[in-house]
């Protein structure tokens, strides 16, 4: 009698206990916290699928498998998710502290987002002002060869670096020949004075194409002597010829040497 008096005291405490915390999570059910990371990873699928929608009109519905990704990464089936969902939609108190801590893993998120932005983009200003510091180009970054000009239209060039401690120069720069344009062949040419007055001479044969084409040369970086000085042509041609090309994004870079110092970036003009 006792044993059952016991017994029935227990159910009865236990419900009471219930009904005293009717937002108590069922058994199975993520708790807050659990939830909260669900709901985050899912608007950000939610979001993702928007995103891939706007730009990709007419898309195929297929993108909603980064929606089902989510469920699959929690364990979770449709039907489960909706259950809990509707679940804490019952309980609008509870529901209130799961969306403000969703609300809080967004927001730090996205500052944790800003952040890695930033720093790529840093990091990307940095390589661009290093790159602007080594290049020893200072002439014009495009030009335009016509036959009614009267330049010389091989468009030479004399660089002084005696100064630059490199282990090698690279130049580039993109090529297009216009369809007026009748020259047979064409060179890019550069020729490096040493300190022991020899000197080096490298060409690359542009490609005769109506097509926009990067032409790429390397000098000095088989030798140990030290280049005082680079000249040469960007499009050495037979002059009797007619040509009509564009020259664009011109570069010339060189390479510090393994153990100089680090390249301190100029200022912009």
């Amino acid at each position: 009698m006792i044993k059952n008096t016991v017994a029935l005291f227990t159910i009865a405490l236990g419900l009471f206990l219930i009904a005293c915390n009717p937002n108590r999570v069922p058994k199975g059910f993520p708790k807050k916290d659990e939830f909260a990371k669900i709901l985050a990873d899912v608007h950000h699928a939610e979001a993702t699928i928007n995103q891939l929608r706007i730009s990709n009109r007419g898309l195929d519905t297929s993108v909603n498998h980064y929606y089902h990704h989510v469920l699959d990464k929690h364990k979770l089936t449709q039907q489960k998710f909706d259950t809990i969902v509707n679940w804490y939609l019952s309980h609008p108190a509870l529901y209130q502290e799961v969306y403000d801590k969703v609300i809080a893993l967004l927001a730090e998120e996205e500052a944790q987002n800003e952040r890695e932005i930033k720093i790529l983009d840093e990091e990307k200003e940095k390589i661009r002002k290093e790159k602007l510091a080594r290049n020893i180009w200072k002439g014009d970054k495009s030009y335009f060869i016509n036959t009614t000009d009267t330049i010389d239209k091989r468009v030479p060039f004399i660089i002084g670096v005696d100064t630059i401690e490199a282990k090698g120069y690279t130049f580039s720069a993109f090529y297009q020949f216009m369809k007026e344009s009748k020259v047979k062949e064409s060179l890019l040419k550069v020729i490096a004075m040493y300190a022991d007055s020899s000197m080096d001479t490298v060409t690359y044969s542009l490609p005769i194409t109506h097509n926009n084409t990067k032409a790429e040369l390397a000098i000095g970086f088989d030798t140990d002597k030290k280049i005082l000085k680079l000249e040469g042509f960007l499009m050495d041609h037979d002059t009797l010829e007619q040509i009509r090309a564009r020259i664009n994004n011109i570069e010339f870079e060189y390479t510090s040497m393994p153990d100089s110092a680090q390249v301190i970036p100029i200022k912009e003009e």
